[in-house]
């Protein structure tokens, strides 16, 4: 019983490091509503200062708690956030998968600038 959750563990961190296609990052971020965009980018943004995000700390998270919830479930299901038991906080952190998908988002983001202009 040991050696299989061993096992596994070592597996969970060999998956740590999958990256996505392009193929399947534009699949999986089509999936993905404004809201949900919006939390994501508030991750990244912790990220950015060696913080996670932690949901409860969110401006109205109270009042929109199932919003919220269904954006944070739907980014851990598709492998672009992770959390971290941390006692009382659980911060959520960008995974490697997460990363490509902020290049993505900044690189719409750049494009609809430019179809602006």
């Amino acid at each position: 019983m040991l050696s299989e959750l061993l096992t596994q563990n070592e597996h969970d961190k060999d998956l740590n490091h999958l990256e996505y296609d392009e193929e399947t990052l534009l699949f999986l971020r089509a999936k993905l509503d404004e809201f949900t965009i919006e939390v994501f980018r508030k991750v990244i943004k912790e990220n950015k200062v060696h913080k996670g995000l932690v949901k409860t700390r969110l401006e109205n998270f109270h009042g929109m708690r199932k919003r919220y919830d269904a954006a944070f479930l739907m980014l851990e299901a598709q492998g672009f956030i992770y959390k971290v038991e941390d006692g009382t906080a659980t911060p959520y952190f960008a995974t490697v998968r997460g990363k490509q998908l902020a290049h993505l988002l900044h690189e719409e983001k750049l494009r609809k600038e430019h179809i602006n202009d």
